[in-house]
């Protein structure tokens, strides 16, 4: 039997659901934006950044559509479907999202060798197996992708010391912000609301910093 767990406080049930939507469209957005700069300039990053995108954008929208059938959005989920549509959506989020970040990572430390990219890929599955908590494990494993991601593009500002990768750098590094503040849910419901926030917030940075690219 699956148990139901919703998050955050009863009062954001709506609005969780209406930013994770809203993280849905930002994500589709940036997928759009990062396949047009690869049509103009042919790198091959920017059209994994695209992949990658477009399998949040497809988590996300697994999210936001459970959230609002769990919480009567939308219809009245019988009592007897609502473990399986926990079940189903949120498996698809987190395999979705941990996809997504793991190919980030492969990108950004132009990680080649298959046989590695591989072993990365499998050891998701008895990270979140093995754990006594969902909620920790993805989130957990998600602030340590994007913190490799975050690190990888801030070194990249670095070097070339230009606008757009600062942007590129602060919405990643939001990103993995967002991701911790999920984790200090437990210590006050509150955190729930910042992080949604956050990465909304990052989100929308990201969007700006790839349209600046591509209109250059």
């Amino acid at each position: 039997m699956v148990t139901v767990q919703l998050h955050g406080p009863a009062w954001f049930f709506g609005a969780d659901a209406s930013l994770t939507a809203f993280a849905a469209v930002i994500a589709f957005c940036v997928a759009v934006a990062a396949l047009r700069v690869y049509r103009v300039t042919g790198e091959k990053k920017y059209a994994f950044f695209t992949g990658s995108f477009a399998l949040l954008t497809l988590s996300y929208l697994a999210r936001a559509v459970t959230d609002a059938l769990l919480e009567q959005l939308i219809i009245t989920v019988p009592s007897t479907m609502t473990g399986m549509v926990f079940y189903f959506g949120y498996v698809s989020h987190i395999l979705l999202a941990l996809a997504a970040y793991l190919l980030l990572v492969i990108i950004t430390h132009k990680i080649t060798d298959v046989r590695v990219i591989l072993l990365l890929f499998l050891t998701l599955i008895p990270g979140m197996l093995l754990s006594g908590s969902y909620f920790l494990s993805f989130y957990g494993l998600s602030a340590i992708f994007l913190a490799f991601v975050t690190f990888s593009y801030y070194q990249n500002y670095r070097n070339v010391c230009k606008a757009a990768a600062c942007m590129v750098f602060i919405a990643f590094l939001l990103l993995t912000l967002s991701q911790v503040q999920f984790l200090l849910e437990s210590l006050h419901a509150y955190w729930y609301v910042s992080a949604h926030i956050t990465q909304a917030v990052g989100y929308l940075v990201l969007l700006f910093a790839l349209l600046r690219t591509l209109f250059k």
